[in-house]
């Protein structure tokens, strides 16, 4: 991370309801950096993050012209935050987080109710917003192949889940944090990746999603775990 300060912000290119893209704000809210959010319609986002970066994932943290950060774990590195449970963040990252994602997506993206086309063009600009409801369909159908998703995968998901919730009830049961006597880069990384699953009040796009009823029952059991509750009191003592 450079020392003296940037100008102007840096800019931050987000999934609007992504909880990997949340990691990567609350990373830098954490280390108070400056920065501008901009929001990107799913589908659309693949080629003009290959105009910025080596992939085509987001977020992407582009600092200046010719310098850019892709990849939350990346941007929190650039921000200066350090892990001290590596093993813990980096099974967070590669298995919990994305068991998360692939969960709620099998339970909402082939779900006119569930409202998730509204939820992901969240702040887009217009234009993009305009193409992406015209092409529904399509972004639907490629976000399902890509992801691996379906109604059809929500038990499969869900037990997957169970065992990585009884994994985390554990670890918070030993202390307040996860990175040792204070809150740090690995408590920023466990509660943005299991939000979706808590839906603390900091992130509203999260509770306007309607779940089918075996995920709203999931939702609820999983409620008194400590894992989650534990993410809502990160929420609510650090998000602020």
């Amino acid at each position: 991370m450079p020392d003296a300060p940037l100008e102007p912000s840096p800019r931050l290119i987000v999934l609007a309801p992504s909880h990997f893209c949340e990691r990567a704000r609350w990373g830098l809210d954490h280390a108070a950096l400056r920065y501008t959010e901009q929001a990107w319609a799913p589908l659309l986002h693949l080629p003009l993050a290959r105009r910025l970066a080596k992939a085509s994932t987001l977020p992407i943290l582009v600092v200046r012209v010719g310098e850019v950060i892709q990849g939350s774990g990346a941007i929190l590195s650039w921000a200066g935050l350090k892990s001290d449970a590596e093993l813990v963040e980096r099974r967070l990252e590669k298995r919990t987080g994305p068991l998360v994602r692939r969960y709620v997506y099998s339970g909402v993206l082939h779900d006119p109710r569930a409202g998730v086309r509204d939820i992901l063009l969240h702040g887009v600009p217009p234009w993009q917003a305009r193409v992406a409801r015209t092409a529904w369909p399509a972004i639907r159908q490629a976000m399902s192949v890509s992801m691996k998703v379906g109604p059809a995968k929500l038990v499969e998901l869900e037990q997957a889940l169970e065992r990585e919730l009884d994994w985390i009830d554990a670890i918070v049961s030993e202390g307040p944090y996860l990175d040792g006597d204070q809150f740090g880069r690995t408590d920023i990384t466990a509660a943005s990746l299991l939000a979706p699953l808590a839906r603390p009040v900091d992130l509203p796009l999260y509770r306007q999603l309607v779940m089918p009823a075996e995920v709203e029952r999931a939702f609820q059991r999983w409620a008194d775990r400590p894992s989650i509750r534990w993410v809502l009191r990160m929420y609510a003592a650090h998000r602020n």
